[in-house]
């Protein structure tokens, strides 16, 4: 058991920050009082005025020193060498394998740890001007790299990458913000502080880590918090919503988070998710679900993250009891995020299937025509964008098995599969073909190739999802069988069209087979194996007798020398 005496400034602050959201309005007034009090003494208290260590002729005297290196390197007089080699370690060589390797043979990562410490020491005696100095021009430059074939450049998160200098990047990224914060005036803090966040090294840090840093307190932190967070609630991409999270709760709690995604919500989507991440701390039910109806109106439909908010919403809703929510929200999850996982889901139980999986052809109807450009730092505004090979996947799951097959074109030779949608198309037929409840081993293989990976093992499940969890470990299926064999429930198709498409995909699989194995293509031994063993579990259920056996016997005299294809059979015709 830890001892709260012994816990540091920073972990007591962490816990009474969590502890707020226990308090009832009593208990939160009477720590209000004993903070208010203790606040009061402090500012009673004599101040013991910290000392200085370094005279101001000093100071100049390095700095003056430190302004020649800098010039030296931004004029390039100070660069690094550079040497670039192809590596032939490896077994297969390429442009992949072409080595860059710097040598700092002038003393530039020498010069710049001793500018380092000089400005931590500066900071440290409260002279943060010429630490400010310091501090943003390490973050600003660029150092000539000297190279046989070309001259570039490398910034300072380079010379740490490469060792050149040898530096917590965290821990300096926290002191240039301390020492920033120190030398601006209050108005314009935020703005200046956040360009740091454009860097690398400055995005995963927390804010309010910047007021442990130095040996004095930062002020005016009211004012700034006020700043920042109006700054942030204007500023798009995902570091400025995860900053903009952080200091809402940091400063205003869970409510003060909750009532800012409900007024800015179209500007920070992801503010919906955290806030009901917040509310589930506290299996506060109640309010993700109010959050997710909010979020389900407010926010366009083609919103990829709409899809992550609807399924914690229907989490919520499945807590609660709430049927017709839950089913609601699961139908939203698919609408934004058009996937077959989230399609199949739908068919978790007969009445959604009812309601909502017969209704998938609707999201199909809104696709999308043209890729969006989807920033890479702005994943908030990312789109329900829908693959040609995913749409018609999902034009199969929605009952539009023409199309399908007219898609899934063999090309000539019945070679080159690989980026043609037969690939999956022909696996698709084959598997729905199969009338067993339970896979044989080659409907197993099958489906593990085209279908989805199990979810993670989570508590967060529906309840549908749970049984359904359960239920695949008791059967030992996957989850995708499982969902595959209650959508086949609600799309019958006449036995005289099941011969005709069994047909039409046996010819593919037998022309593909023989020249997969005649031209010796071992690695797809196993693909051609199991689609002729389903082929023939296919026509025994449909009345024809040892067709199995007929095709096993047939391949093996047609390719008697093929010993390891011959073993790939016994695997799926055992």
């Amino acid at each position: 058991m830890v001892n709260i005496r012994n816990l540091s400034k920073e972990d007591l602050e962490t816990v009474l920050t969590k502890m707020i959201e226990f308090l009832n309005e009593e208990q939160y007034m009477k720590l209000e009082k004993l903070v208010n009090n203790a606040v009061l003494k402090n500012a009673n208290a004599p101040r013991v005025p910290l000392k200085i260590r370094m005279s101001q002729e000093y100071v100049n005297e390095k700095m003056e020193q430190f302004k020649i290196w800098m010039e030296q390197i931004d004029e390039g007089e100070l660069y690094l060498d550079v040497e670039e080699h192809e590596d032939y370690s490896s077994e297969y060589w390429g442009g992949d394998d072409w080595v860059v390797e710097y040598y700092d043979n002038q003393g530039i990562g020498d010069k710049l740890m001793t500018m380092i410490r000089f400005a931590k020491d500066c900071m440290d005696d409260r002279k943060y001007e010429e630490a400010n100095l310091i501090f943003e021009w390490l973050w600003q430059m660029e150092v000539t790299t000297n190279s046989e074939y070309d001259d570039g450049w490398g910034d300072f998160e380079m010379l740490a990458e490469q060792d050149i200098v040898k530096v917590d990047l965290k821990q300096l990224a926290l002191q240039t913000l301390y020492v920033d914060y120190q030398v601006l005036p209050p108005e314009k803090r935020a703005e200046d502080i956040y360009l740091y966040f454009e860097m690398g090294s400055f995005r995963k840090l927390h804010i309010e880590e910047i007021f442990q840093m130095g040996m004095e307190e930062l002020t005016e932190k009211e004012q700034f918090w006020k700043d920042w967070i109006a700054l942030l609630q204007e500023k798009k991409g995902d570091t400025a919503s995860i900053l903009l999270q952080e200091a809402l709760l940091f400063y205003e709690g869970i409510d003060g988070l909750a009532k800012m995604a409900d007024k800015e919500g179209k500007q920070h989507p992801s503010l919906y998710l955290r806030v009901m991440k917040e509310y589930e701390k506290n299996h506060n039910y109640v309010q993700i679900e109010k959050i997710g109806q909010k979020a389900m109106e407010k926010l366009h439909v083609r919103l990829l993250i709409r899809s992550d908010i609807a399924i914690k919403a229907g989490y919520a809703s499945s807590c609660l009891g709430h049927k017709n929510e839950m089913m609601k929200f699961c139908w939203e999850s698919f609408c934004s995020a058009s996937s077959v996982k989230n399609y199949l889901r739908l068919f978790g139980t007969k009445e959604m299937a009812k309601t909502y999986g017969l209704r998938g052809k609707e999201a199909l109807a809104n696709r999308l025509r043209v890729r969006p450009e989807n920033s890479r730092w702005d994943s908030e505004f990312w789109q329900n964008y829908i693959e040609s090979s995913e749409y018609l996947s999902l034009c199969f799951y929605t009952g539009d098995f023409r199309t399908v097959r007219e898609a899934s074109k063999n090309p000539k030779g019945s070679l080159g599969w690989s980026g043609n949608f037969i690939d999956k198309g022909i696996p698709l037929f084959l598997l729905y073909l199969y009338e067993g409840l339970l896979p044989s081993r080659a409907a197993a293989s099958i489906a593990s190739c085209i279908g989805f990976s199990n979810s993670v093992d989570s508590d967060n499940l529906m309840d549908f999802e749970r049984e359904i969890r359960e239920e695949c470990k008791e059967k030992k299926i996957t989850q995708f069988w499982n969902y595959f064999q209650r959508w086949k429930a609600y799309f019958p198709m006449e036995i005289e069209e099941r011969k005709e498409y069994l047909s039409w995909a046996e010819k593919i699989v037998y022309s593909r087979a023989d020249a997969l194995v005649s031209g010796q293509h071992r690695s797809h031994y196993g693909e051609a194996a199991k689609l002729l063993a389903i082929v023939g579990e296919i026509k025994e259920s449909m009345g024809v007798e040892h067709a199995k056996m007929r095709i096993f016997a047939e391949y093996k005299r047609k390719f008697p020398r093929h010993s390891s294809f011959q073993g790939e059979m016994r695997i799926y015709f055992s």
